[in-house]
């Protein structure tokens, strides 16, 4: 490490040369070349010194590195790498990833458009997120010190997760669907599935507990592979290997108790050729549109009624814990993040009760305290 003055004597150049790179700077003033060469051996002392030229790699470079290492699904795959081509490849593919900003990532994000306009707040959110995933994949090889896309929020993607019915909504809207569609719809509804869950669910994975009551365990998902075939793999979503027993309800235990035909591997809700259920398919046979047409949400998707039920068992229990081993989250934090909106919800009305209580208590302990003989008036 050393610093020189230029030849021309108006500026200071600062040297560094550590493991066989080599690095100059050149400012104004000796004391910023100071400041960056005592920058640079801390950093070194560190241990977090990045060497510059790992980080002239271009991003596209990086991306398929990146989207080797996620442990996702098929169509997964094919959907980010469809979101990097469309959106994020044209702008930051032949960028290096040291000179990406987070300035540039949010001029980027407000400036996203389809051919139709500007690009919706979803499909930012979800661009950002691929571009998010490259870089952070930059910063676990040592190439930049952080992520620059960190941070960045997409205006209208915070709320309620899609679209969630209320439960007179959710009879009308299953009453709407021809038979026996409704009924896929109605255990999507209250039991919270995802749909890749329900398509593999067998006979067999229907269980009786010693009190008789019926579970269904989720320990499979039907998927696209990456090169679009369905396939049926273990595991639910994200490949996790833990089975979840999710409580039939009553309203339910009629429905399957009546797809079960004895044979354990089929299907339990088979489509009419006795296959696995293809979402659209059966939204098509079902009259899926009109059904949304008929409660005004145009747009619903399968998924939605997984919402639905989450924020169904949120508003009548208030039971954070019950409702992530009902969804199978991860963590407590994920349902809480998705499902905030409804907990504040029920805070209000249990704030509500409780001041109720606290009112009638002191009405009691009031009337427990007046002197022999004395009335309410006081007289």
């Amino acid at each position: 490490m050393s610093i020189y003055k230029t030849p021309n004597g108006k500026a200071w150049r600062a040297f560094l040369k550590y493991r066989g790179h080599r690095d100059s700077r050149t400012f104004t003033r000796r004391q910023d070349a100071v400041r960056w060469l005592t920058e640079q051996k801390s950093e070194i002392d560190r241990g977090s010194w990045l060497d510059p030229s790992r980080g002239q790699i271009h991003s596209s470079d990086l991306f398929e590195k990146w989207l080797a290492t996620r442990d996702v699904e098929g169509s997964t795959r094919r959907n980010d790498r469809a979101l990097w081509h469309s959106y994020v490849d044209n702008r930051f593919g032949r960028v290096p990833v040291a000179s990406i900003s987070a300035p540039m990532v949010r001029e980027w994000v407000a400036g996203l458009a389809t051919k139709k306009g500007p690009a919706a707040p979803r499909t930012k959110r979800d661009a950002l997120r691929v571009l998010r995933g490259v870089l952070g994949y930059a910063v676990e090889d040592g190439r930049i010190p952080r992520n620059p896309a960190v941070g960045i929020k997409i205006a209208g993607t915070k709320g309620t997760p899609g679209q969630a019915l209320s439960l007179a909504e959710l009879r009308v809207f299953v009453a709407a669907l021809k038979p026996p569609h409704h009924e896929v719809a109605l255990v999507l509804a209250l039991a919270g599935l995802r749909w890749s869950e329900i398509a593999a669910l067998d006979e067999r994975d229907v269980i009786r507990d010693d009190d008789g009551r019926l579970f269904l365990a989720i320990r499979r998902r039907h998927v696209l592979d990456e090169e679009g075939k369905r396939v049926t793999l273990p595991g639910t979503k994200g490949g996790r290997s833990v089975t979840r027993m999710v409580p039939v309800l009553p309203e339910l235990v009629p429905i399957i108790e009546r797809h079960q035909t004895g044979h354990p591997h089929a299907p339990l809700f088979p489509s009419p050729r006795g296959a696995r259920l293809d979402s659209r398919h059966w939204r098509r046979d079902g009259g899926w549109k009109e059904a949304c047409e008929l409660v005004d949400r145009v747009g619903l998707r399968p998924h939605d009624l997984r919402h639905t039920a989450a924020t169904a068992w949120l508003r009548m229990t208030g039971d954070l814990k019950a409702v992530q081993s009902l969804m199978g989250h991860s963590t407590a934090s994920m349902t809480l993040d998705l499902y905030a909106h409804v907990l504040n919800d029920t805070l209000t009305r249990a704030a509500d009760v409780m001041a109720k209580g606290l009112a009638e208590a002191a009405e009691i302990d009031g009337q427990g305290t007046r002197e022999p003989g004395q009335n309410s008036e006081g007289s």
